[in-house]
């Protein structure tokens, strides 16, 4: 398990797992406007709040990422669970492009002087099935094709595979105008080579990806025309790359029925030194003064990032097609990080209640 799982890290919360969770809560809303909650039937008002608020609104999830992402990215949770016996499918395209990165002095610095280009294709599926009134079933399988290019020297790359297979639930702890619950994902690398630095199969670019466990607590809030809503957690890692701690946060508006506009921002924190790796992920990101002032690209290797900050923003719209299918778009920009990709880029997607 090496480093296709670069999947979770170009796009996890912070592009594609937002895009998931954020077309996810949509969805629920709508799930639930059958739902009977304190003998009050909740009526379908996307306006309400994108993650569901069983009482007087909708719901509205997070990320992750991609999701984005970009993550994510996609986490399991959302502050409500679906209700029992219903359920959504959410599929999903993103896009992300970096030319350039923050090294380990959180300083952004292009690749090189050779044009070079990361890029990040995701198409993904999650799925999320009420079991009980208090617990809800997630599975996710994003496919990711990965390229790097560069104008002169070096040969294009590319991978395309799963970027795992995730399973997980989802867990109520508390309904309301606050609205909250726990989650946790494991999620499957497609290859098992053990190690992301000496993956036969990937030599020079990627690898195979890594067991990861993600465990997320989840909390909204429903105003007036507003929403609020944010999780925070901590992703076991195994192999090499160090364990992090997870977080996003994003509000919402909608005035006019079955529409919204949302911002939020997103990032990671390594449990580990990120300004010390256990390898540059490219020639120039990290080493001796020396390797840090290379503008050449080395041999163009590009290898997993084994730890990493960052922080991105960003902003998006959904609009409820009818109580079943709702399309989402939004787009990412990392502000700043530490040896972590500049990555950009946008995500559609669809959803549909049963």
């Amino acid at each position: 398990m090496g480093a296709l799982r670069r999947a979770p890290i170009f796009i996890r919360r912070d592009s594609i797992a937002i895009a998931a969770d954020t077309g996810r809560g949509r969805l629920q809303a709508a799930a639930r406007s059958d739902q009977i909650h304190n003998q009050n039937v909740i009526r379908f008002q996307p306006m309400a709040a994108p993650y569901s608020i069983p009482r007087s609104g909708l719901p509205v999830s997070l990320a992750v990422l991609l999701l984005l992402c970009m993550s994510t990215t996609a986490h399991a949770g959302d502050p409500v669970i679906m209700p029992e016996g219903k359920g959504n499918v959410y599929i999903f395209g993103s896009s992300a492009r970096a030319s350039s990165y923050y090294n380990t002095a959180g300083r952004l610095k292009r690749f090189d002087t050779l044009q070079t280009d990361f890029t990040a294709l995701i198409f993904s599926a999650t799925l999320n099935y009420g079991l009980t009134e208090s617990l809800e079933l997630n599975a996710e399988a994003p496919v990711g094709y990965f390229t790097l290019t560069s104008a002169q020297r070096f040969p294009d790359r590319s991978i395309f595979s799963p970027v795992y297979f995730g399973a997980g639930a989802t867990y109520q702890l508390s309904r309301g105008t606050i609205n909250s619950s726990i989650s946790s994902m494991i999620k499957i690398p497609p290859g098992f080579h053990h190690g992301i630095y000496d993956d036969p199969a990937h030599p020079s670019f990627l690898s195979d990806g890594y067991l990861q466990v993600l465990s997320t607590v989840n909390v909204g809030a429903n105003l007036t025309n507003v929403w609020l809503k944010g999780s925070a957690g901590y992703n076991w890692r195994d192999e090499e790359p160090a364990d992090e701690i997870v977080y996003n946060v994003e509000a919402g508006f909608s005035k006019v029925e079955g529409t919204g506009i949302f911002v939020g921002c997103n990032g990671v924190i390594s449990t580990a030194d990120a300004t010390e790796p256990l390898q540059p992920f490219y020639a120039g990101a990290s080493g001796s003064i020396a390797e840090q002032q290379r503008v050449d690209g080395g041999t163009g290797r590009f290898s997993t990032i084994d730890r990493e900050n960052y922080f991105a923003i960003n902003a998006g719209a959904f609009v409820a097609i009818n109580d079943r299918i709702t399309l989402t778009g939004r787009y990412v920009v990392r502000l700043f990080g530490t040896n972590s990709l500049a990555l950009q880029g946008g995500y559609l997607g669809a959803g549909y209640n049963f």
